[in-house]
């Protein structure tokens, strides 16, 4: 179900609207738009192996935020940021497989301590996933913050040096 609503929703082409809508708090403009897009959904054979992107999760994240629901607002947001250090060894060539959390994260604190304590927020949206212990507030936060690392992973600067490190360096236990 979720997989077919992240679908539809990347599909429909009056998305910014709906999400303008949601945005408002105009719920009575933002429901015809939600039953059309779920009705185009019904009706269109959509394409359900759909590769997301770092951004993609951020929306997802932002449509669970406004729905109040934080739970899977949290996950979309580990999500976009687990996604971005893929694509960032991806990007960049990387010899480096990452099989775990812990790898992940010792990873990002190799790139730089920041972006290894900016990690530990999207962590800690993991585990909100599980005990459901954000609230409106710390998603948001989480949200921008996962905005940022997104951008810096992009922009990160990559040295031969430290190319070389990373990939003689061992993520995974």
């Amino acid at each position: 179900m979720e997989s077919a609503l992240r679908n539809a929703l990347n599909k429909y082409e009056k998305k910014d609207t709906l999400f303008e809508k949601l945005m408002e708090n105009q719920e009575n403009e933002a429901e015809p738009l939600i039953q059309e897009c779920l009705s185009l959904l019904c009706e269109k054979n959509m394409n359900r192996g759909q590769d997301h992107t770092p951004e993609s999760m951020l929306t997802l994240s932002k449509l669970f935020i406004k729905i109040a629901d934080f739970r899977l607002a949290c996950e979309m947001v580990w999500c976009s940021a687990s996604m971005a250090v893929q694509e960032f060894i991806t990007t960049r060539k990387l010899k480096v497989r990452l099989y775990s959390h812990n790898g992940k994260r010792d990873f990002v604190r190799a790139l730089s301590r920041e972006i290894g304590n900016q990690f530990a927020v999207f962590e800690a949206c993991h585990a909100s996933f599980y005990t459901n212990s954000h609230n409106a507030r710390a998603v948001n936060a989480a949200f921008e913050e996962a905005n940022d690392f997104v951008q810096q992973l992009r922009a990160y600067h990559l040295t031969d040096e430290k190319k070389k490190e990373l990939e003689n360096d061992n993520f995974n236990y």
